[in-house]
């Protein structure tokens, strides 16, 4: 169990649990019961391994849809900012023109002023 445990690792893979290290241990010395076998049911073994890995297939799947969400989720933002960009940019425009129509209406009213003062007007 020693040498198991203090093995190396390959790249990638995770070291192994204690847990793990004595199952295979155990899966090696000890010789399994043929009774269940015998009388038609599987091993709890077998049962145990099958659920492990419905569950780990379970789990795979869950991350993956979590992925795409999260994916899904850095795109659904990515288009926020730029309509939010689009937006000021468009508020910025429409500010300025406003600006130009009230700097022109502003001259118009002088020259309308000026106009009724050279014709002597009187002011409304």
């Amino acid at each position: 169990m020693e040498k198991m445990k203090d093995g190396l690792v390959t790249e990638g893979e995770e070291p192994k649990s204690t847990v793990q290290i004595v199952e295979e241990v155990l899966l090696k010395s000890v010789k399994q019961s043929t009774f269940l076998t015998n009388v038609g049911l599987q091993s709890s073994r077998n049962n145990s391994r099958k659920a492990t890995a419905e569950v780990d297939a379970h789990v795979h799947d869950l991350e993956q849809k979590l992925e795409r969400s999260e994916l899904q989720a850095e795109v659904v933002q990515e288009e926020l900012a730029a309509i939010k960009m689009k937006a000021a940019e468009s508020e910025a425009a429409r500010d300025k023109e406003l600006e130009l129509l009230h700097k022109k209406s502003q001259e118009q009213e002088e020259k309308l002023a000026r106009l009724m003062a050279l014709f002597g007007a009187k002011e409304v």
